[in-house]
């Protein structure tokens, strides 16, 4: 009997010892403290998550090359000759800047539609900038556009971003031009046309911070794709864009395309961007 009762009291010790509320309490380290070997010896990766822009506000800048009859065939040196026979629009270089708002057609924010307002300049005189010797004959254009596209930005959410898209651009160019001869000068201002076109383009977008962006691109913008048309003027000064050919030997008119190719640089503005940070441990 007494080594039963022994027998028992050992075993009730021997319980309470290994019971978990007589073990010492492992303490986590779950209230932030960065003074930690949790912290210390383990990396962690963050993520970040990024919705698509509800509307970006883009703004650019460009160097433009024509092509076709936009490109003058004289290494962009203007040929009086050529431009009074229709031959070309009598420049190559030229620069422009455009004003763009994209705006998402789903949530996902890959397509979306685009309108901007556009400014190109081409002159004669562009590579003569710093020529010691001044030409006295040249051209000049300004082409002022509505533009309205779709574009597919192939990964929104992500820091760097590629795109590509067109758009339906109505024009009006307009210009002046002066064209010398031994015994006379002769003035002329090319009176506003509207046209119609088309552009394409690509390039992407680098996101700088949550809001602001860096933007690269290339373009190519046919203006005078339709409503060519070619006239004479009442008015000895003035002349019209004449870029369709004609069979009475008008001076000045010619098939000619209005079109070039452009890098861009420009800056984006992002609204309604939010961003969720996570953090997942290498090892």
């Amino acid at each position: 009997m007494n080594l039963l009762r022994r027998s028992l009291v050992l075993f009730f010790f021997a319980l309470a010892y290994i019971h978990p509320s007589s073990q010492p309490a492992i303490q986590l380290n779950i209230n932030g403290n960065t003074d930690t070997s949790f912290s210390r010896n383990h990396e962690y990766i963050k993520l970040t998550v990024r919705n698509a822009p509800a509307l970006t506000i883009q703004f650019a800048i460009g160097y433009d090359y024509g092509v076709f009859e936009l490109s003058a065939n004289d290494n962009g040196d203007f040929n009086k000759d050529q431009f009074i026979y229709g031959k070309n629009f009598g420049v190559r270089h030229g620069f422009g800047a455009s004003l763009t708002a994209k705006y998402p057609l789903h949530k996902s924010g890959n397509l979306r539609l685009n309108s901007s307002l556009m400014y190109n300049t081409f002159t004669s005189k562009f590579n003569k900038v710093f020529a010691e010797e001044k030409e006295q004959d040249f051209v000049k254009y300004n082409v002022y556009s509505l533009c309205f596209g779709i574009e597919d930005n192939f990964n929104p959410g992500l820091k760097l971003r590629a795109f590509a898209g067109l758009g339906l651009l109505g024009s009006i160019i307009s210009g002046n031009s002066r064209i010398s001869s031994v015994t006379s000068v002769a003035e002329f201002s090319i009176k506003p046309a509207f046209r119609l076109g088309l552009n394409i383009y690509s390039g992407f977008e680098y996101l700088l911070s949550k809001n602001v962006g860096m933007s690269f691109g290339l373009k190519f913008t046919h203006a005078n794709l339709w409503l060519k048309e070619s006239r004479e003027s009442d008015n000895p000064g003035e002349i019209y864009l004449n870029d369709q050919k004609v069979n009475n030997n008008q001076l000045y008119s010619g098939y000619r395309q209005f079109a070039w190719g452009s890098f861009e640089i420009g800056i984006n503005y992002y609204l309604g961007v939010t961003e969720k940070k996570y953090y997942y441990r290498k090892y």
